[in-house]
């Protein structure tokens, strides 16, 4: 599941809604947001996006959450040109090795990310 999908699961659970129920007022099928939000269509379009926030009435922060969720649900990344060759390597590897790291491990890559410097 995306993160997109675990928004909108966690929304549906708050606001007791099922996936048909928000299909419904979407106006699309059911499999299809079921397939956005494991990541199997998508990304979310702008339309979409507007008309998701309004047809479940979302808040500022929801609607924040949802475009972050958005974001980080992409799955073809770019690696920006300035990255020097390492950065590149660095990157290839962790895309390699992505599907066999533990929940562990990525939140200990995340971590050290976000800090925006090595390990130590």
């Amino acid at each position: 599941m995306t993160p997109f999908g675990l928004f909108m699961r966690t929304l549906r659970l708050e606001k007791g809604l099922l996936l048909k129920d928000i299909a419904e007022q979407m106006g699309v099928s059911s499999a299809y947001l079921s397939a956005l939000e494991h990541g199997k269509k998508g990304p979310a379009t702008g339309e979409f996006v507007s008309k998701l926030e309004t047809k479940l009435k979302l808040d500022a922060a929801q609607r924040e959450e949802l475009r972050r969720a958005i974001r980080d649900s992409a799955t073809n990344l770019a690696i920006p040109a300035k990255v020097t060759p390492l950065g590149f390597q660095a990157a290839h590897a962790f895309a390699r090795k992505l599907p066999n790291l533990s929940e562990q491990q990525l939140r200990q890559v995340l971590a050290v990310v976000e800090r925006g410097k090595a390990h130590e």
